[in-house]
């Protein structure tokens, strides 16, 4: 006998593909990537498939997309591979995760009892994965599989860059060099000959590109990329609500509002929080297109500038993509991928593959009379929100809707008031992020699930965030773009689905 259906039998999907800022040329673009993703999840939700099997579905979706930096064209590491972050959790609160591996595959098997009451693992990086993967018969793609030409075309102008930096030290501070390089002899270097991005091209480790425009620039600073004249369907007033006024929580979706894809509106006015923040140091900083001149010149970006004061169609995303499914059995669950900060260090792990940080989920307590369960995901500088355990403290404070007092002590409070305490108080006002070099960007999406429906609820401090929904009773996704103008301020919206009386 089947289980029997809850919640009405609606099933629902919510996709977010990163806070940070994202160019008004290219919003079209970003907006479909979530579409698509909702499609493809929505289609196993309807087909009766499992909130889990949508959540895989989505984020396959988002990862293949060159748009976003997650799966196939990734940012690279230091050394010119891809290394991706990914985790899973199912409604049970049972997680995988991996560097270099399906998750979904990790939870599965931790599922399974080994021999000799050993362990299952749920959460395998580097070589331990890649031999995981095997042994469960994944396909193992070569180094260069998941490299894409602009993935690549962004690791030489880091290295060029860190070419440059390094000389100007060089020239600052000579005897800390020469001393470093006695030392070197004695030190454990990497190969550096095997860079995977070099089995695509046989340009050198450190190439030189002439009249750059982005010498000078930060590593971690989301580089352009070129870009292709936007077909007129990616212009920005095609038909669409370039979204609401600075600051406010929602905007004029693909062709519908949120309330009128079927949903009921839950946008509230943003309160009051800290100033939005483009952290050029969060997780999966990358970019999407180079400004031009008339001439058809690039336009030099400047490090130090705010991205509002940036060209319209420059990209800085903190790409961490996720994905939260309720189906039609009231199962919630939530997943994350990110393919990290550029150039980063080898064996860097970031928070879209630890449970509790990039992805958390509260499953049902059976003598609940609400049965409430909440999912969270998070997006943007992955070190802060490590620090602050973002998703499960979001997760926890909708689920009890409370918000922390400064005494330590808990007020009730509603959804709304429990997700901007959260990032204006717990994330912004914690100690190490206060007190870190760089600043803190976050991006939250949450979805309660109770007897009396699913309630959808997000909020940024970041100067935008993509993201899109989907129900069962919609005809189409709705996206939006949110949109921050900061002055101290968070952005919050999200949508309702009542159940089925």
């Amino acid at each position: 006998m089947s289980e029997p259906q809850r919640g009405g039998g609606i099933s629902a999907i919510f996709v977010h593909v990163g806070a940070g800022y994202h160019g008004h040329g290219n919003e079209r673009a970003h907006l479909e990537v979530c579409e698509n993703a909702c499609k493809a999840a929505m289609g196993i939700l309807k087909s009766g498939g499992s909130a889990l099997d949508a959540v895989e579905m989505a984020i396959i979706v988002m990862e293949d997309d060159e748009m976003t930096n997650a799966g196939y064209g990734s940012n690279l590491t230091i050394e010119g591979a891809v290394e991706c972050d990914a985790t899973i959790v199912d409604h049970h609160g049972r997680s995988g995760a991996a560097g270099a591996v399906s998750p979904r595959m990790l939870l599965e098997t931790s599922a399974k009892a080994l021999t000799c009451h050993r362990v299952p693992p749920s959460f395998l990086v580097g070589e331990g994965a890649t031999d995981f993967a095997y042994e469960q018969g994944l396909v193992i793609l070569p180094p260069d599989g998941l490299i894409s030409r602009y993935s690549k075309e962004r690791w030489h102008r880091w290295l060029q860059d860190l070419e440059a930096a390094e000389l100007a030290e060089r020239k600052r501070d000579p005897a800390r060099f020469r001393m470093e390089e006695d030392r070197a002899s004695f030190l454990r270097r990497p190969m550096l000959n095997r860079h995977p991005a070099r089995l695509i091209d046989n340009t050198r480790l450190r190439p030189h590109v002439p009249n750059s425009p982005f010498t000078g620039v930060d590593l971690l600073n989301p580089l352009p990329r070129p870009q292709a004249p936007a077909p007129p369907t990616m212009a920005p007033n095609h038909g669409q609500s370039m979204g609401p006024a600075s600051g406010q929580s929602m905007a004029a979706t693909s062709g519908q509002s949120m309330a009128a894809a079927g949903g009921q509106n839950m946008a509230s006015a943003p309160g009051p929080g800290m100033a939005a923040s483009t952290n050029t140091n969060a997780d999966g900083a990358t970019s999407r297109a180079t400004p031009t001149t008339a001439s058809g010149a690039p336009v030099t970006t400047s490090v130090n500038a705010h991205p509002g004061a940036a060209d319209e169609d420059e990209d800085m995303i903190n790409d961490t993509v996720g994905a939260i499914a309720v189906d039609c059995y009231g199962n919630i669950a939530a997943g994350s991928s990110s393919g990290g900060i550029g150039a980063k260090h080898r064996g860097r792990i970031g928070p879209a593959a630890l449970v509790g940080i990039g992805t958390y989920v509260i499953p049902v307590d059976p003598s609940d009379p609400e049965q409430a369960s909440v999912a969270s995901v998070t997006s943007g500088t992955g070190e802060h929100i490590a620090t602050t355990m973002a998703a499960q403290t979001s997760a926890l404070r909708l689920y009890y809707c409370q918000k922390k007092r400064m005494d330590g002590t808990f007020e009730k409070v509603s959804e709304d008031e429990a997700m901007n305490a959260t990032i204006a108080t717990e994330f912004m006002e914690h100690p190490g992020v206060k007190a870190s070099p760089c600043g803190g960007a976050i991006g939250i999406l949450t979805v309660k699930k109770t007897k009396d429906g699913i309630f959808f609820y997000f909020g940024h401090n970041s100067d935008s965030f993509a993201l899109a929904s989907m129900s069962s009773e919609d005809r189409k996704p709705a996206s939006v773009m949110s949109r921050n103008q900061g002055n101290s301020t968070i952005a919050q919206g999200g949508r309702a689905y009542r159940a089925r009386k």
